[in-house]
């Protein structure tokens, strides 16, 4: 096979922004300071390197999974929040977990009689995707780099076209261990060693499962629970590793592999707060989630895991596609299942969402996973889930700024030819629907500016200084123009509230406003109570007053006060109830 080394990020439509140029100054950004100063700066990173250096993983565990999981959430965070200390704890862990590769080049937690068993390439996959991220991210440091080169080459001699098939290793079908596709990518974008592209490739074409090649499937329109095992979270980081493979091969099959699965879980598995997973006791799998939603008896709703996965999927399907309907899907995964699942005060993470959304339940905290451990892997990976806010709210193309979220903000966007724009985003969205940006540059200078207009908003109204825009929803309404120092574009969202059938065909409703999932709290009323409302369409919500502990809260013709999602039952303890799914009465 002739391998050549491809212009990496060459085939992405958007790109995110470099590290420290972007600052969120609304309730993503808030959340996103609380997740970093209440975990992920207490974190006993000393203790996660403690299996690599011990290998005295016997039991078929993962503890050598949350170094890189934990580690990942770190640096992305870092990237939208420049903290000093947060920077340094991540730069020492590194070199900690280094000094435990051995002379063979390995860096694992099982020992050699057990490895390639259960979890352990599934955790030497998060090894290298902590370390990549860092050598991407932070610093291109040459022992970051070398130990990333004799890690993956340990794994060739053990698993590989003349040793073990990764299909026959770990768990779920082979799903667990192929879903290291994307740290071997990096590995290659990193080093620019061809056999490691080679590698890549080799592990694609296994097909990721023992059950049937999903990547093929997935292109013929198998839906989701059907490919592999169903396993959701592992089955997306497969995915996220061919879309990576994508970028460096050019193959055409990979990207339409990726968009396709990705359209086929959005239609068909993610719930209405954005988050995904059904079947058994954590919410783990798919298993025609859209339609189940509403039921009861199918397993626990919604593992955060899967939640993050997804909306990282949704990051690569948009840097690919440039499809504002995908931002959509992440801002509602941000608004809803992310901030839902975080406790308030960033300290902690929920492992399954509520169950049943359709009736009485509550918020419950992670517990300690592997007892005596102290960790979970949804504590792990939600606080990454969260830092993809400011990933996602500006990014730019090879001509100029996209704005994706509308939270109070502030970025720089380097222009062509050397100019530089500051962007600042004003006002209280979502709660308020007007929205100013201000546009600050040295000179006047002429570029385009493409806003989301998301599909929930029906009817958008745009001012410019000079013209009044009333653009398509669902699509980037692109305003080119000569910019001045200080222009302004205004923006009046439609917030007019959305009433949403259950997707089986039952009696019951949901409510949207914006980006936000309304929902019952035991604090507010009474949970799983019959609402009553003035007709399928054009019902009116009032704003009232919100407790200190609820973000925004509304009041129902008939009376009934309903809070933003991400509020509801945020006391994390089973008598604060919410219900998402009401019942409508006639």
């Amino acid at each position: 096979m002739n391998i050549t080394k491809n212009n990496s990020f060459a085939n992405d439509v958007l790109k995110p922004l470099p590290a420290g140029k972007i600052l969120l100054k609304g309730r993503l950004g808030d959340s996103l300071r609380l997740s970093i100063a209440n975990r992920l700066k207490k974190v006993d990173y000393s203790h996660l390197v403690e299996p690599f250096r011990l290998r005295n993983e016997t039991d078929g565990f993962w503890r050598c999974e949350f170094w890189g999981k934990i580690v990942r959430s770190s640096i992305l965070s870092w990237r939208g929040e420049s903290d000093v200390a947060l920077r340094n704890q991540i730069t020492c862990t590194v070199s900690d977990l280094i000094s435990t590769q051995d002379k063979e080049g390995c860096i694992c937690s099982y020992p050699r009689t057990l490895q390639t068993q259960d979890w352990d390439i599934w955790g030497r996959k998060y090894v290298l995707l902590g370390l990549a991220r860092y050598y991407l991210e932070i610093s291109a440091d040459p022992k970051v780099k070398e130990a990333i080169i004799r890690e993956l080459d340990y794994l060739m001699g053990q698993v590989g076209p003349e040793a073990r098939n990764i299909i026959e290793c770990g768990h779920h079908n082979g799903l667990a261990a192929t879903s290291i596709l994307e740290p071997v990518v990096l590995a290659y974008r990193i080093t620019g060693e061809p056999r490691f592209l080679k590698y890549a490739q080799w592990i694609a074409d296994q097909g990721g499962s023992t059950v049937n090649n999903i990547f093929k499937a997935a292109l013929k329109g198998i839906p989701p629970f059907a490919l592999g095992n169903g396993k959701a979270y592992e089955m997306m980081s497969c995915f996220e590793g061919l879309a990576e493979l994508y970028r460096e091969t050019g193959r055409s099959e990979y990207r339409d592999a990726v968009i396709e699965f990705y359209r086929a879980v959005r239609d068909q598995e993610i719930f209405i707060t954005g988050v995904g997973g059904l079947k058994d006791q954590w919410g783990e799998f798919w298993d025609n989630g859209k339609i189940r939603q509403t039921q009861h008896n199918v397993g626990a709703l919604g593992e955060t895991c899967v939640t993050t996965t997804w909306i990282k999927l949704c990051g690569q399907v948009l840097r690919l596609t440039g499809d504002a309907t995908v931002a959509d899907e992440m801002e509602r995964t941000l608004y809803n299942g992310v901030l839902g699942a975080m406790v308030p005060d960033g300290s902690w993470w929920m492992h399954r969402n509520p169950t049943p959304l359709a009736g009485a339940s509550s918020k419950m905290r992670a517990g300690d996973q592997i007892p005596g451990y102290g960790e979970d892997c949804c504590v792990a990976q939600g606080p990454k889930a969260l830092a993809m806010a400011p990933w996602l709210a500006l990014m730019q193309d090879d001509k100029g700024p996209i704005i994706n979220l509308y939270e109070a903000a502030e970025g720089v966007v380097e222009l062509p030819k050397g100019v530089s724009v500051n962007i600042q985003i004003k006002g209280d969205y979502p709660r308020d629907p007007h929205v100013r940006i201000v546009l600050e540059l040295e000179q006047a200078t002429a570029f385009p500016l493409r806003l989301r207009i998301p599909s929930w908003s029906e009817h958008t109204e745009v001012l410019t200084s000079t013209e009044k825009l009333h653009p398509k929803s669902g699509t980037y309404l692109t305003i080119e123009r000569h910019w001045t120092p200080g222009d302004t574009v205004s923006i009046q969202f439609d917030m007019a509230p959305h009433l949403i059938p259950a997707f089986d065909g039952g009696y019951r409703v949901a409510i949207m406003r914006g980006p936000v999932v309304l929902a019952q709290d035991s604090r507010l009323g009474k949970v799983d109570s019959p609402i009553s409302l003035e007709g399928n369409a054009g019902f009116s919500l009032k704003a009232v007053p919100a407790p200190e502990s609820i973000f925004e809260t509304y009041q129902l013709p008939d009376g009934t006060t309903l809070c933003d999602y991400s509020s509801a039952g945020n006391e994390f303890a089973e008598t604060n109830q919410l219900c998402v799914w009401m019942k409508r009465s006639e």
